[in-house]
């Protein structure tokens, strides 16, 4: 029987997805409203445990068995709950009886505004209403039929007056109708009292067969969902306590001095209200405003209350709760009010309470179940676009004030390198994959490129207020097909050492004005040739000016042909010229980049602007040294004729087993461990000494399982001649299956070279750690900082014993 062809039902099987979602849905919301009576106390359970879980561990921390730890936290929760409610109820009934003392200021506030004289626009107005509502009340019906004429003699009957009594209430009847009431709060709260103690003592075991159900064999993936939920609640719970406690002592206190009777009882009550997602505050002044009306014949106290409310309703939200919260529980405030809404629809009052927390678990929920995820799009109130990408987006939407407030923003969280590198870069890589596949249409191109330029001159502009101005932005924008027209500015009051050229295209041309800000910054005078120049022109211009360093700049897809053509021109005319190659997708493979590139080799090839602008520092000290140092000349020399025949650069040997320069490794080492907070910090000197590393290893290292028979832990598995950091290596393709790294648990890598005063590598500095971190471009520099110290502390001292 021949094969049957696939059957193809990707269409039909997503309609079926949906729909299984969207009746899973609804059937999940008629199970919690049919069960609400056993719901509502398992819910409250739940977010008991989680608020009172971390003094029941506190405690067992400190000594103190489970068992007395789970029940003192139960009893001391109790007892503050049943203090609170014995003070309000007290509070409340002591108000009660002081009420009717009122009774005069409402009188008479009330006749006052019945006496105040009305315009006769608005009486006009108001008596129009009142007929027309008469009207619609009393419609027009036929008069009733009239009763004929009673004679002389007849008696007219005397109307029956009709008399309402009520049932007097026995105290009996009363005290049965007040327990009634009673009966289900304290039922409910019995069980949920009932309900934490058994859950605190099961919890390990709870927690086991929770993730038993859920994992599907994906224990990590179950455990971490658990752990988020449970952190983002109990978070929630205890730093919304806080808030609100801070909230309601100034509420209080404010009241207190104002005059208001029970002030503190309306504190406690802005204080419990204040858990009801945005309602809760102004329902709380409903009750002390009203009262402020009452207790005077004025008004003042009225908006001196209400005043008191809306400021601590600024303070609050501004002040208190990003320095309490750090960060929130993730969810955005138009769905927190959704939420507050669906969840009192379902559940009453109680829903009202508990919706941020329940809404809090979904979201995780939503979050770890690739089936739910759009749920945790729709509530989180991270983005969901990553900066790059909506960065790119605003440039589809030709939107340059939006991209100028994207990046002002992330520059002053972060900083203009990583902006350059995490954000800016990024998008033009985006929008260069859609313009080779023709899915860009040319107007937004031409936006692309434009829009970029000025935001480059603006954020330049901002660096440096009085150095640029309307005439540099119209000789960028006319250059010459014969010269680089912004090299010939006499107004210029620094000459260039680094020329920066774009290999192929506008795409190319921006990305090297980033770099050229860069460099400006950090005071090393830089030109970018425009995109229009020819290359033969700029070559030209190389060897009639002193250039210390060139770059090619070159974004993917389509630049490396540009880019080979254009290192064989600079190497040809200008040899003696330091030559860096950037290639901006750090997605891309570098061993076939260089190997691409081999023929000629350039100086440095990199692929961040950050890891761009330290090599280009380190080539311009170069050959600021070789041009001082005429030995240094002529090493580098051999060097580069050596480099040129595909032979190894001879490196001339320190001998540090024999000489060690004193405690520098070791002072390097510890330095570098502790500054960064990882468990290992390592040196080795392979290129010259074979075998020789230098390690410090705190008391909690687990990775220090290395020897001098090991290179290859310490040496990373690609080129050493630059910086190069990994966050997490699990997520670093280079990385990811380095078993040498990946078997000793290692996370985090970060590795810088070290070079002798001939510029060539001769080891490195290498910090590891067991989990990830983000060292910051601060944490580089570091690193390039102390690779730096302590080869000049070497050849300094190694200089000195001969």
């Amino acid at each position: 029987m021949p094969d049957l062809p696939p059957v193809k039902l990707t269409t039909n099987n997503a309609r079926f997805t949906g729909f299984v979602t969207f009746a899973s849905f609804v059937l999940a919301m008629a199970v919690m409203k049919i069960g609400e009576e056993v719901l509502i106390p398992i819910a409250l359970t739940i977010l008991l445990t989680f608020l009172l879980t971390p003094f029941v561990v506190r405690l067992t921390r400190w000594g103190m068995p489970k068992a007395v730890a789970i029940l003192t936290t139960v009893t001391i929760a109790a007892a503050i709950l049943a203090g609170v409610a014995f003070f309000i109820v007290n509070q409340v009934a002591s108000l009660m009886t002081e009420l009717p003392n009122y009774e005069v200021n409402i009188r008479l506030k009330i006749a006052r505004i019945k006496t105040q004289p009305d315009p006769d626009s608005v009486t006009r107005f108001s008596d129009l209403l009142n007929k027309v509502r008469r009207d619609i009340e009393n419609p027009t019906v036929e008069p009733p039929p009239v009763a004929p004429p009673k004679s002389e003699g007849q008696k007219q009957a005397k109307p029956v007056a009709v008399e309402v009594t009520h049932r007097a209430t026995s105290r009996a009847e009363a005290l049965q109708a007040l327990l009634g009431s009673l009966v289900r709060p304290i039922g409910t709260a019995i069980v949920v009292a009932v309900f934490v103690i058994t859950m605190l003592f099961q919890r390990e075991d709870l927690r086991d067969r929770f993730i038993k159900v859920i994992s599907s064999g994906k224990l990590n993936l179950a455990t971490e969902a658990l752990d988020d939920a449970a952190q983002r609640v109990t978070r929630y719970l205890l730093m919304q306590l806080t808030v609100n406690i801070c909230y309601g002592i100034p509420i209080g206190l404010g009241l207190y001095l104002i005059g208001i009777p029970h002030a503190l009882l309306w504190g406690v009550v802005a204080t419990l209200l204040r858990f009801i997602p945005f309602l809760g505050p102004w329902i709380a002044a409903v009750f002390p405003v009203v009262l402020a009306a009452a207790v005077e014949p004025g008004w003042a106290k009225m908006f001196y209350v209400l005043g008191i409310f809306v400021l601590m309703e600024i303070v609050t939200p501004n002040f208190i709760e990003p320095w309490l919260y750090g960060k929130g529980t993730g969810i955005s405030n138009l769905a927190l009010l959704i939420a507050a809404v669906f969840w009192t629809w379902l559940w009453g009052t109680p829903g009202l309470f508990l919706s941020t927390p329940l809404t809090v678990c979904i979201m995780v929920l939503g979050k770890y179940v690739p089936g739910l995820r759009f749920i945790s799009v729709l509530l989180g109130s991270e983005p969901v676009l990553e900066p790059s990408a909506r960065f790119y987006q605003r440039m589809l939407s030709m939107d340059s004030d939006e991209m100028a407030e994207i990046a002002h923003d992330y520059i002053e969280a972060r900083s203009l390198d990583e902006f350059y590198d995490a954000v800016f870069v990024p998008a033009l890589l985006m929008s260069e994959r859609d313009r080779h596949s023709g899915s860009l249409a040319e107007v937004r191109q031409r936006f692309i490129f434009d829009a970029s330029r000025e935001l480059i001159d603006s954020l330049e502009r901002d660096t440096f207020p009085k150095s640029r101005g309307k005439g540099d932005e119209d000789e960028n924008a006319s250059a010459s097909a014969s010269a680089p027209a912004s090299l010939t500015d006499d107004e210029r009051t620094a000459t260039p050492i680094v020329f920066g050229m774009p290999a192929r295209d506008d795409a190319d041309e921006v990305v090297a004005l980033m770099l050229q800000h860069l460099l400006r910054v950090r005071g090393i005078e830089t030109e970018v040739v425009p995109v229009t120049v020819h290359p033969e022109d700029s070559v030209q211009w190389i060897k009639q000016h002193d250039i210390q360093v060139a770059f090619i700049s070159a974004l993917p897809p389509a630049a490396l042909l540009g880019t080979r053509q254009l290192c064989r021109r600079i190497r040809e005319g200008c040899p003696n010229v330091k030559l860096l190659v950037g290639v901006w997708d750090r997605e891309m493979n570098f061993e076939d980049i260089k190997a691409r590139l081999r023929r000629p080799t350039p100086d440095a090839i990199v692929a961040h602007l950050s890891d761009a602008v330290r090599q280009i520092e380190r080539l311009v000290h170069e050959s600021a040294a070789s041009k001082s140092d005429p030995q240094i000349a002529v090493a580098n020399k051999a060097a580069e004729a050596s480099a040129q025949d595909g032979s190894e650069a001879y490196c001339p040997p320190l001998n540090l087993r024999d000489r060690e320069p004193g405690e520098y490794f070791d002072v390097v080492s510890r330095d570098l461990a502790q500054r960064f907070s990882v468990p290992l910090s390592l040196i080795s000197i392979s290129a010259t000494d074979k075998g020789f590393w230098k390690n410090f290893s705190s008391h909690e290292a687990d990775v220090t399982n290395v020897n001098a028979e090991e290179p290859q832990f310490i040496a990373p598995p690609h080129s050493t001649d630059e910086l190069y950091v990994v966050e997490d290596i699990t997520k670093d393709k280079n990385l990811s299956s380095y078993n040498p790294l990946t078997e000793r648990g290692i996370r985090f890598y970060g590795t810088v070279p070290l070079r002798n005063k001939l510029g060539r590598v001769v080891g490195n500095i290498t910090v590891v750690d067991t989990k990830p971190r983000d060292i910051g471009t601060e944490g580089k520099h570091l690193l390039d900082q102390r690779a730096a110290e302590l080869m000049a502390a070497v050849e300094s001292a190694i200089a000195e014993a001969r």
